[in-house]
């Protein structure tokens, strides 16, 4: 029960409460003039990645940190507790590593580099994803003995919790010693990798992917996923048995590792980055994927195909289709697919080598994540009984790679790409610009819209035509593989200014989030700094990545192969 990459150590002293260990918390005690050195600070799970609080607490000197989940959040307060219901009892611990993986994931000792036989590795004091102070989960029933003996100020009232007393801030009244004894080892992480070569385009790859490792049982984070993808493998399977084969390869890939730092789909990627930035077209990632409510992430160019899928897979439980429940639920007629940030699998695909991503499922609302009690009576009795949302999602996402493995044209839509973009820079806008101007890159970004479009025009006219002439299939080739670069485009091989191995220029997790999608990152950054030098370098970047966009799409428009 710890959390992983946590150094070891015995450290002592005063308690203090820090609420969910974000910036606006820590700038509080700031303002109230409390001092964190040498103290234990006690954290809420929630609101952030759970190595961003460890992370912040350190900067501010504290000496360790336990982190609880707390019955407000995902305890008593939401329900009935198990095994009467969903909810997190009073003993529920929630694993999970505090790897800064918003700075790099993977191996913290090969970052950038494949983690493989003979490679050089840095030395653990050098690894920046490294946590600097002992830190441990907890229960909220630890939990409530510590607070209810905390003495100072009084919380503020967004600070309260879910137990039946006020909170205080400390320090005073409850002294901590926390004493971690934790063995450090390499161990292999094994993925599985099964392949279904294509017969037209072998090289283009289409990858599905589930991690298979869990904390503790794991019934729904993330057997449900690798199931989900086990059941596509025995449809797939069953198919290529009656001599089905499809255009483009179909990769299944079953990644080691995922719980301490995405481990084992960032150094495959790392490890086949060339053969990957060249030839991989979608990567599907599936995490958690049981419950009843749909939901999606993905990259703008992918979600009016999401869309479609949707709309002609059933929802056994609801008896209509996924996009119709989907919609009912979310109370519009267009469902909103989120941004992807990090914390699965699809991170190094998007985010490192830019490869065009989607992190697809269902969900229900509960409170057993990462503890013991994630486990078969729990994920049969309250959250897919009868394993038909699993069913559904299999159907999904085996439809959405066979769309992608057999399509004449790739169902890549770059002009929603650029009209997100254009929406992301407005948002920049209203927080200021600090005095630079963006004529430039809107410009440049409207350019890529209409070429975008018009490259989307030109493919839909080849494939309604019944028969293809020589220049013409070449032709189709060049759209594809325009389709396949823009993403690529839209990265940078330096990486962002605040960390290199985030190559992506539109999409990278936040700082002080982890988890969440901070758009336009280096724009964001040099903004809260209020740096206009590097705002100013931001957005050259930016700009340069929608122009190399815009060229490739608009050298496949104009090639001498067209008719």
């Amino acid at each position: 029960m710890d959390n992983a990459y946590s150094p070891s150590g015995t450290v002592e002293g005063e308690l203090v409460y820090a609420n969910y260990g974000q910036p606006q918390d820590f700038e509080e005690l700031e303002k109230r003039g409390i001092s964190l050195k040498d103290k234990i600070v006690l954290v809420r799970y929630g609101k952030n990645f759970r190595g961003v609080k460890p992370d912040l607490a350190a900067q501010h000197g504290a000496a360790g940190v336990l982190i609880y989940s707390d019955p407000e959040d995902d305890g008593y307060l939401k329900g009935d507790v198990y095994p009467k219901g969903p909810w997190r009892p009073k003993d529920a611990i929630q694993r999970g590593s505090i790897l800064s993986i918003y700075r790099y994931p993977g191996d913290p000792l090969t970052p950038g580099t494949p983690s493989i036989e003979g490679v050089e590795r840095i030395q653990p004091e050098q690894a920046a994803s490294l946590p600097k102070i002992p830190t441990t989960p907890i229960s909220y029933e630890a939990a409530e003995g510590l607070l209810k003996t905390l003495e100072g100020e009084k919380a503020p009232e967004e600070w309260q919790g879910g137990f039946p007393f006020e909170y205080k801030i400390g320090p005073g009244g409850t002294k901590v010693n926390l004493s971690l004894d934790i063995e450090y080892s390499q161990k292999p992480v094994n993925d599985v990798i099964v392949k279904i070569p294509g017969v037209k385009y072998p090289k283009q790859t289409i990858v599905i992917g589930a991690h298979r490792d869990t904390w503790a049982y794991g019934s729904k984070d993330n057997t449900s996923g690798w199931a989900t993808t086990m059941e596509i493998a025995r449809s797939l399977g069953k198919l290529y048995k009656e001599g089905w084969r499809p255009d483009r390869t179909i990769v299944l890939a079953g990644w080691d590792g995922e719980e301490y730092g995405l481990i084992g789909s960032t150094e495959w990627v790392e490890e086949h980055k060339k053969e990957l930035t060249e030839n991989a077209v979608v990567y599907i990632n599936l995490d958690s994927v049981a419950g009843q409510n749909f939901g999606a992430s993905s990259v703008p160019s992918l979600n009016e195909l999401i869309y479609n899928i949707t709309k002609v897979t059933e929802n056994p439980e609801a008896k209509r289709t996924v996009f119709e429940d989907w919609s009912k639920k979310s109370g519009s007629e267009k469902p909103a697919i989120e941004q992807l940030g990090s914390g699965s699998d699809y991170t190094a695909f998007i985010q490192h080598i830019g490869v065009p991503s989607a992190d697809l499922g269902f969900s229900s609302p509960d409170g057993l994540y990462h503890s013991a009690y994630d486990n078969t009576y729990f994920l049969e009795r309250f959250i897919d009984p009868g394993y038909k949302q699993h069913a559904a999602a299999a159907k999904l996402t085996g439809s959405m790679a066979l769309r992608l493995a057999n399509a004449d044209v790739l169902p890549l839509k770059y002009s929603d790409y650029a009209l997100s973009i254009k929406n992301l820079i407005n948002d920049i806008e209203k927080h200021g610009t600090l005095g630079i101007d963006l004529t430039g890159v809107k410009k440049q970004v409207d350019e890529w819209e209409a070429v975008a479009k018009e490259l989307e025009q030109y493919g839909a006219k080849l494939t309604n035509k019944t028969a293809l002439s020589k220049n013409e299939l070449q032709q189709l080739l060049k759209i594809n593989e325009a389709l396949m670069q823009q993403e690529r485009d839209l990265t940078n091989e330096k990486g962002l200014p605040s960390r290199e191995w985030f190559k992506h220029q539109i999409w990278a997790p936040g700082l002080t989030t982890g988890y969440a999608a901070q758009p336009l990152p280096a724009l964001v950054e040099a903004q809260q700094a209020n740096d206009a030098q590097k705002f100013k370098e931001a957005v050259k970047e930016l700009e340069k990545s929608l122009e190399r966009a815009t060229k490739t799409a608009k050298a496949a428009i104009e090639s001498e192969s067209y008719s």
